[in-house]
């Protein structure tokens, strides 16, 4: 007797998740002016977006006596990386591991708590068995289904390991491993991805950026082929999350989908996502593409990467210093590129692809240098499909002074000041939200130049890597101070007095340390603890989106019921047992 085993009964639940049960877009969203980047899916992210925590993870680790043996590429996987035995492949030395595992929740924030506490359902197919360690002890088993306890999250996590696996080997071993809250069980039984949680701290955003969902910096696809799928074990890989979750959750949360395009895709692989995004975001939703991420920015593979390819096309051309000039007519050429495949997929939709050519918000020649892609004989790129200019104007990237940190308050006093005035040479003219503001202004000049509106992928704070334990400590104070609060709302206004249309926040939920401050958020259960007060920068956002309806052109959101778009199967995949 055949059956569809619950891997692939999950998967045709998600396909009907896309569009199925989305809701139509709202008050909430429809008239929003800001978007919000989304943290990276990761066991360490404390955003914590799924029903299914396990997908957050992001490979097996081998196990013995020893804690990582280091042989996690001598194991026998299936296609969608589901171990099919303990038995390694391969492995020119005798195999030392005697288990596989992940960890959950190793998160490094802390305010309110780490994750929820409780019980968990752990749900799984075949024949076998699970441990659990660390924050986790077992509460009852039954095959296919274990329960375990949390008493007291840490920043330890959980330690989920198969110890054994298809037993009588038949070919039935361990897979669709799923860890959900107990409450929440019945909800991942009736097809529901997203935390409800998550659902609700996003749902005033008309415009969810996935580039970190998709794993955009770095990344190294570039054929559709390779591209991570629904079916497999994990979602927080290298890799990122697959295209079809992204924009399942724009459909759950009726929001314009803001994608970003590998660095390396191929022709195909940019055909073959417009022509997925077409098929199932719902009818009443935009989405905004974007050729990889800060392509102008060297600090990134996707800038050398650009350079050396422009290069390679113009080697009689001047390159630039570090070739900026190579990159900058590259990157313009690919985003026309992108935008005529994509408005030519869309067809009769076309309209609802807006295309994106970003630039640095210091720097307008990064913009006008890839618009006018002198390079390129098919310049100017600006007249291939360019529907928007977009920068990243942050505040406080330089930093304040260490000698503040000495002042009484640890220099939280004068760094709020340093937003308005200039109270060190170090600190700009007219100040740090008087810098930025002076960049947008400039932009929107630049834009209006090439009759494109000016929006912004990222924005907000930037108080990172301090050099010293006293200036992390300070930057860490000052995103949680209530006067934080007031210079976002200040430099929203600004935003909006300067012309500036769709600003996306950077970035919704993340845990503070030295290499930055980015949440609005530290950690998703700020929202759901009553007893805690909704941090300053998070209460500004709220309150702006409140008080602003979006002020441009068409902007609200269409108002109007989702259209149901299966997701395709991917060939190979569909296994009948």
């Amino acid at each position: 007797m055949s059956f569809l085993p619950s891997i692939l009964l999950a998967f045709f639940a998600l396909a009907s998740m896309s569009c199925g049960t989305a809701q139509a877009a709202t008050a909430l969203n429809a008239k929003s002016p800001l978007g919000m980047n989304l943290s990276g899916v990761s066991y360490y992210s404390s955003e914590l977006p799924l029903l299914n925590i396990f997908q957050t993870a992001a490979n097996w680790i081998t196990h013995s006596s020893t804690w990582d043996t280091g042989e996690e590429k001598y194991l026998n996987l299936d296609s969608n990386g589901w171990p099919m035995s303990l038995t390694a492949v391969k492995n020119p030395s005798p195999q030392q591991f005697t288990t596989v595992g992940v960890i959950l929740f190793r998160l490094n924030a802390t305010a309110n708590g780490y994750y929820p506490a409780g019980r968990y359902v752990v749900l799984y197919d075949g024949q076998g068995a699970l441990s659990y360690g660390f924050d986790a002890s077992v509460v009852s088993r039954v095959a296919g289904r274990d329960v375990i306890n949390v008493a007291a999250p840490s920043s330890q996590g959980i330690d989920l390991r198969i110890t054994a696996t298809d037993p009588n080997h038949t070919g039935n071993y361990v897979r669709n491993i799923r860890v959900v809250k107990a409450e929440y069980e019945n909800a991942l039984d009736t097809a529901q991805i997203f935390n409800p949680a998550f659902l609700d701290l996003i749902k005033n955003f008309r415009v969810l950026r996935f580039m970190d969902w998709l794993a955009t910096n770095g990344s190294t696809l570039s054929a559709w082929a390779d591209r991570p799928l629904p079916t497999n074990a994990f979602w927080g890989t290298t890799n990122g999350v697959p295209l079809e979750v992204a924009v399942s959750l724009a459909n759950a949360t009726s929001a314009d989908a803001w994608l970003n395009i590998p660095h390396l895709a191929d022709d195909n692989y940019i055909t073959q996502m417009a022509a997925l995004v077409h098929a199932q975001l719902a009818s009443a939703q935009k989405v905004y593409v974007e050729f990889s991420n800060e392509v102008w920015n060297g600090a990134f593979q996707q800038y050398h990467y650009a350079a050396s390819q422009g290069q390679a096309l113009w080697p009689t051309k001047p390159g630039g210093g570090g070739g900026f000039e190579w990159n900058r007519s590259w990157y313009g050429m690919r985003v026309a590129q992108t935008c005529d495949i994509w408005k030519s997929v869309w067809g009769a939709d076309k309209n609802r692809v807006i295309c994106v050519l970003a630039a640095q918000a210091a720097n307008a020649y990064t913009a006008s240098a890839s618009l006018t892609c002198p390079y390129w004989s098919g310049s100017p790129c600006s007249s291939h499909n360019l529907n928007a200019i977009a920068i990243a104007p942050y505040f406080g990237y330089q930093g304040v002074p260490a000698a503040w940190t000495s002042q009484p308050d640890g220099g939280l006093n004068s760094l709020f000041q340093s937003f308005n005035s200039q109270n060190d040479p170090s600190i700009p003219a007219g100040g740090l939200l008087g810098e930025v503001s002076a960049w947008a202004a400039a932009f929107s000049t630049v834009a209006a130049s090439y009759k494109l509106p000016l929006v912004a992928y990222e924005g907000g704070q930037s108080f990172a890597n301090g050099p010293t334990d006293a200036l992390i400590n300070l930057y860490m104070a000052a995103n949680r101070d209530a006067r934080m609060g007031s210079a976002y709302t200040t430099y929203l206004n600004q935003w909006k007095a300067n012309g500036g249309q769709l600003f996306m926040v950077f970035n919704d939920v993340g845990g503070f340390s030295k290499y930055g401050n980015w949440g609005a958020l530290e950690s998703i259960i700020q929202t759901t603890n009553p007893l805690s007060a909704a941090p300053p920068k998070w209460q500004a956002i709220q309150n702006f989106i409140a008080a602003n309806a979006c002020w441009w052109p068409g902007c609200e959101g269409t108002i109007g019921p989702p259209v149901a778009a299966p997701i395709p199967m991917a060939p190979g995949n569909l296994k009948v047992q």
